[in-house]
């Protein structure tokens, strides 16, 4: 055994036959290795950050921190099981709600794809133990969040309850917070709709009150029928809710005990959720408060969705329509001074696809289709008649566009639609290439065949549209000498086209 040295101008260390270590006592527990006596001091175990917790080595079973800047900060434990728990590092979990750090990823992470819209969904309720069976099943509900705070234990069941506001957005404990309105007074700015405190696990998020909107009330009637579809759809089932007084509530008429007759989800937009209640679909604000806790279903991020073209300078164009522009394509360097102006032509993407290297010009290029909504590699995809000119197999292709996923444009512009590039050509006194020119700054840009190779550079311009059509998707076009068009591309979405954004509204 190491000898110890310990100061006794500040503790008194007493060694006993059977190894024992005594501070502030000579008469140890019998049934301590380490017993520290004091009425006047604590025990200080060593304090670290999250990232420091995380990067010890090997951890033992057992071992003890205190986390200063874990969600919630205190003592975490070693589980020793060598699992990565929430908060990364491998099994450290709160002395006190015995779950880890951070967002939610105990919750098994099956996607989900809507047949509604074809966004991708996780397949279950955070905290549930499996997919909804049925529309009332219990195992599925989940668990239940006030609105803006992180997985820090007050989302169980069986959390405790304060009544003391927080101050800060991350109250330092797993304790419900039981009182009106919210649950603390700190800044709610950037609470979930940034990502702040957002208890999704990675690659996830809590889903916006258009996203879940889009999915319910505007794809169903509010009926039985509606309620069914839905459930169909994303088997969101019923989930009860927890009022702002810690109490539990399961329907309208606030039965105390399951089944669940009544489910309400939260969105990221405030006071915004989503309310499924005795066969009836509605989104309310009113009457909601941020410290009532509801559930959570996380939709998957899309591809590229913090990755979006940052780089593409915004400098906005009115058109003629008096819509909002950006005045130069994706990846051009600057407006076009020219029809022929080669800094302006921008990159050429493959319909549906995100920014991920394949819409450059001298991207290499590959034969193997994609099997999902992301690539996962910068190759631009050749098309042929086996693969129907497509890039990707995806099942939910059509939609990867115009609900928004994979999406390049900067955030606050979009790809506009067949409709809105068809109503600019309209309100031109003419369709020659010099008028298109003149409204909206688009080049002859050419485009990027399916097998890869570049044709019509200088010659003629060619701009994807975000809609489709009954034989492909849409696209604007025109060339010297004739006039501008805008018509479905045979379903070749594997072309490779540029991109001018349109101002969200």
């Amino acid at each position: 055994m190491k000898k110890i040295l310990l100061s006794t101008a500040f503790i008194a260390v007493s060694f006993t036959t059977f190894s024992q270590v005594a501070v502030g006592t000579t008469s140890p527990d019998a049934s301590a290795a380490l017993d520290v006596t004091s009425t006047i001091q604590g025990f200080l175990p060593p304090r670290m950050t999250q990232a420091q917790m995380n990067a010890i080595a090997a951890p033992a079973e057992g071992l003890i921190v205190y986390c200063s800047d874990c969600i919630p900060k205190g003592i975490y434990v070693n589980t020793g099981d060598g699992s990565t728990g929430d908060s990364g590092s491998s099994g450290f979990v709160n002395i006190t709600n015995g779950e880890g750090s951070g967002t939610d990823t105990t919750t098994e992470i099956v996607d989900l794809i809507s047949s509604t819209t074809g966004r991708i969904w996780m397949d279950r309720n955070l905290g549930a133990t499996q997919a909804a069976t049925s529309i009332a099943d219990v195992a599925a509900a989940g668990d239940l969040y006030q609105w803006g705070r992180s997985k820090d234990g007050h989302q169980s069941k069986s959390s405790g309850i304060t009544t003391t506001r927080a101050t800060s957005a991350t109250p330092g404990h797993g304790k419900f917070v039981a009182v009106p309105n919210d649950w603390t007074d700190a800044d709610k700015t950037g609470l979930w709709q940034d990502g702040l405190n957002d208890p999704c696990p990675t690659g996830y998020r809590v889903p916006t009150i258009e996203e879940i909107s889009a999915e319910t009330v505007d794809a169903f009637p509010s009926s039985a029928d509606g309620v069914n579809s839905v459930f169909a759809a994303l088997k969101l089932p019923y989930t009860g809710f927890r009022y702002i007084d810690g109490s539990f509530q399961f329907s309208n008429t606030f039965y105390d005990s399951p089944p669940y007759v009544a489910g309400i989800y939260w969105t990221s937009t405030i006071g915004e959720n989503y309310n499924i209640q005795q066969g009836s679909l509605q989104y309310t604000s009113s009457n909601v408060h941020r410290s009532d806790a509801f559930a959570i279903r996380c939709i998957k991020k899309r591809v590229n969705e913090s990755a979006t073209d940052t780089e593409t300078e915004r400098h906005d164009i009115i058109s003629p329509t008096g819509r909002t522009w950006m005045d130069r394509n994706l990846g051009a360097i600057r407006a076009a001074t020219s029809l022929t102006d080669a800094d302006a032509y921008g990159d050429l993407y493959q319909w549906g696809r995100g920014k991920d290297g394949h819409q450059s010009r001298t991207s290499s290029t590959t034969t193997t289709i994609a099997g999902s909504a992301h690539a996962g590699h910068e190759n631009f995809i050749v098309g042929n008649a086996t693969t129907d000119y497509k890039w990707t197999d995806f099942a939910a292709e059509d939609a990867l566009w115009p609900t928004g996923l994979n999406d390049p444009c900067p955030s606050g512009y979009r790809i506009p639609t067949g409709a809105e590039l068809e109503a600019e050509l309209n309100a031109l006194d003419s369709k020659d290439a010099n008028d298109v020119f003149a409204a909206l700054k688009l080049p002859f840009t050419g485009y990027r065949n399916v097998n890869g190779e570049l044709a019509s550079v200088g010659i003629g311009g060619y701009y994807w549209g975000s809609v489709l059509g009954t034989t492909g998707p849409k696209h604007l076009g025109y060339k010297i000498d004739t006039e501008a068009y805008v018509s479905h591309l045979s379903n070749q979405r594997a072309k490779g086209l540029p991109i001018r954004c349109i101002k969200k509204e």
